[in-house]
Formats: structure tokens, sequence, C-alpha cells
């Protein structure tokens, strides 16, 4: 036999050794930088600011996990503290470490808060599925809650909520289960799921389909104008009169349906604001009413 008709199976052969070995390498090293980044302990903020990742135990699963960071004032308190849930992350779904690492929970510790930031399940590092804003997910922020509440730093009883669009819509709902929460801040959230879906948004109608889907009991158990007699905390409403994805209608609904049920609820329209509310525009909002809420 011609040697060269053995040649052409033995350099496929070598080639496919190596391309094996080259794929093997390189999943090992994207194995290697997920447990990195799943790390916990301390980490820096862009301001160079301290604070921590905690791995949690989801309370409905032991075997998943719930991220969470913070940070705290200098001093060994006890403060108040103020929870962070963020919203959809469509490219890069970093949880909580966004409202970490852009300096968030630094500012609010330098103003007297011990600051948390939640990743939802199926963002960052806190196992998913996402089940958009559901029980899973309210859990997860339960849990997180449950952790600061253990903190020697922390006062129990002065634990705040913010929301923001996925995260309003979880802050809202956790706040009808967990009575002890003392405020709530609730940006470009939707309230009532039945009166929100089909959605403004083709894109948001399927992901609701995907991971709620779209029985009446599904939707009622993200839909907070339905549990509002179960809200004893202080509310804060923020919603962009030009919202594109969730109607202000949403916002001035339940601002309605909370006011008729004694909730002490304050609402604050923007008139040329869209879904993204800028974020220095919230604050004059937020700051004074968790000072008054909390203090």
């Amino acid at each position: 036999m011609d040697r060269r008709t053995l040649s052409k199976p033995l350099t496929d052969i070598v080639h496919l050794s190596g391309k094996i070995w080259r794929i093997g390498l390189s999943l090992w090293v994207f194995v290697l930088l997920g447990c990195a980044t799943a790390e916990t302990g301390p980490l820096s903020d862009q301001a160079g600011g301290v604070g921590h990742r905690e791995l949690l135990q989801h309370s409905q699963n032991r075997n998943k996990k719930v991220e969470l960071f913070w940070t705290k004032p200098a001093g060994d308190g006890p403060y108040p503290a103020v929870l962070l849930i963020h919203g959809h992350q469509e490219q890069v779904r970093s949880g909580g470490e966004s409202f970490f690492k852009l300096g968030r929970l630094g500012t609010l510790a330098r103003r007297g808060y011990v600051a948390a930031s939640l990743s939802q399940p199926g963002y960052g590092n806190s196992d998913g599925p996402p089940d958009f804003c559901g029980p899973f997910t309210q859990e997860a922020a339960l849990v997180a809650i449950d952790f600061l509440r253990k903190l020697k730093f922390v006062r129990p009883d002065r634990i705040a909520l913010y929301g923001y669009s996925r995260g309003a819509i979880v802050a809202g709902m956790v706040a009808t289960r967990d009575a002890k929460v003392a405020a709530v801040v609730l940006g470009a959230g939707a309230y009532d799921f039945f009166s929100w879906y089909p959605t403004p948004l083709s894109g948001i109608d399927y992901n609701i389909r995907m991971e709620a889907g779209v029985s009446p009991e599904a939707f009622r158990s993200r839909s907070a104008i339905y549990h509002v007699d179960k809200i004893k905390a202080a509310v804060l409403l923020l919603h962009g009169a030009q919202d594109e994805r969730i109607p202000v209608r949403q916002a001035e609904a339940f601002f309605e349906k909370l006011r008729a049920n004694g909730v002490a609820v304050t609402m604050k329209i923007f008139p040329t604001a869209r879904h993204g509310i800028p974020i220095d525009e919230q604050y004059r909002e937020i700051y004074p009413f968790l000072e008054e809420s909390l203090h």
C-alpha cells in the first residue's frame, strides 16, 4: 500500500486530537473562570469601595444558590438596610453585581445604610431558571432579606427594598409577603399582569409566556395590586409618563389601590421619561423617602 494512503488518515487523527485537546482546554478555562466569578469574599467597586459577595442557599432548593452583594458604613451600627433588585438584563446578565461595580451600594453606605443587591435567579451567579418575577424569584429576595436581618450591624426592623422594572415587580410582591419590610421604592414596574398583558413589546410577551406562562394563577402571583391588604410598608412609586414598556397607568392604578387601603404611598411621575428614568432624578426622590421611612 502507498505510504501516502496511510499518511492522510494519520494526519486527520492528529488534527482531530489537537482540536479535541484545544476544545477541552477551552472548556476547562471557562469552568475555572466561572468558578472564580462565583467566589465569595471582599470585592472592590470602581471607586475603591469594599464590598462582599455571598452565595446563599435558596429556600426552595438547597442545591441552588442566591447571589448577594453588600457593603456597610464604617462603624458598628446598627444601621438600616436597603436591598436593591435589578431589572431584566439582555446582553450581560451580571445581576446584582452591576449595582456594586457602579458604586451604587457604596453611595448608600456613605449615607448610613447597609446596602445590598440581589442577583435574580438566572442572572449573575444566582441559579435559575428565571421565572419572570414569580415565586422562585420572590423567595430568593426573601432569603436575602433574612440574611441581612441576621447581621449584627443591621436594624432588622428597618429594611427597605428598591426594585426597578422586573425588580419592581419582585419588590412589590415581596412587600406583600413580608410585613416587616419598612419601605419599598418601586420604579417603572408592572403591578397588574391582567391589564398589562399583552404588553407593548412582543419580546416581553415572549419572556412572560416562556418563563411564567399566562394562567390566572401565574398572573396573580406576580400582581401586587391584588394583595395590597398585606402591604404594611411605606411605598414610593416612580414612573415615566412616556414609558414604552410598562404604561404609566400601571403605577397610577396601583397608587389608587394602595391609598384606598390606607397604605402610606407617594407617587412621582416624570413627564418626559420613558422606561429608563434618569438615575439622578430617581435619587432626588429616593433619598428623602428613605430618610423619612428608615430613621
